[in-house]
């Protein structure tokens, strides 16, 4: 059986195009991605073939190098966003979760809430766990005045404990908000504390747990996590105007 092409996929080279001709010709000072298939020949160099428009490869070879040459000059195609690699399902699903959700937001937006309802259970529908879908239809049927329905995609977001990472913080403070201005301190005391267990260090959700409490009559808390937000950041006017409201 023959062994395996040790090359035999997408790469790009960066290069400084040359435009004009003759004595005008001049050197562009941005870099260019140009695509290329690699593939290892027979005598162990490395085939740099040119592609067709869709992305695959064509038989003319634009020339052949080492491969020493070939890691030098050339980079794989994953390396960067590339719209010539193949997507695989799951990423194609994720594409399309995300635009439903940013049809979603632009509802919101508007004011079409019923609209923007549509759009993220559409999202949730092929996503469940999708943060920011939930996090949006809550905030249409609140704006709609469908309290429990609200509810019921919060609390199943309050349930999904292992997205815990630093790109979903904004999705538990922005839920907090959302809690807080409907007067459901405690669902939004949770949520904040989710943000603030994935960021430690972010003085604005201490500035809105300290909102909260002092909201809930719970005034020694509400100093307590004002402080903490200040000691992060001295100079946060905010949080000096909030002090203040409480002595």
């Amino acid at each position: 059986m023959a062994d395996s092409p040790k090359i035999n996929r997408l790469c790009f080279e960066k290069k400084h195009l040359t435009m004009g001709t003759m004595g005008t010709q001049k050197v562009s000072p941005d870099s260019h991605d140009l695509h290329y298939f690699a593939k290892t020949n027979a005598k162990g160099e490395v085939d740099i073939f040119y592609l067709k428009p869709d992305g695959s490869p064509t038989v003319m070879v634009a020339e052949s190098v080492t491969e020493e040459e070939f890691n030098q000059r050339f980079f794989d195609c994953s390396t960067h966003k590339c719209e010539l690699q193949k997507k695989s399902a799951v990423e194609i699903k994720a594409e399309k979760v995300e635009e439903m959700v940013r049809q979603g937001n632009e509802h919101l937006e508007k004011k079409e809430f019923n609209s923007a309802t549509f759009e993220f259970g559409k999202a949730l529908k092929a996503d469940d766990r999708q943060l920011d879908a939930h996090l949006g239809k809550g905030k249409a049927h609140l704006a709609l005045g469908e309290v429990e329905k609200a509810k019921e995609h919060f609390e199943k977001m309050a349930n999904i404990d292992e997205l815990y990472d630093e790109k979903h913080k904004h999705v538990f403070n922005e839920l907090g908000i959302e809690l807080r201005r409907t007067g459901m301190h405690e669902e939004a005391v949770r949520n904040y504390t989710k943000a603030l267990e994935i960021d430690p260090k972010d003085e604005a959700i201490y500035y809105n747990l300290a909102r909260v409490h002092k909201e809930s009559g719970k005034k020694d808390e509400a100093m307590e996590y004002i402080k903490k937000a200040l000691e992060l950041k001295p100079d946060f006017a905010e949080a000096k105007t909030f002090l203040k409201s409480l002595a």
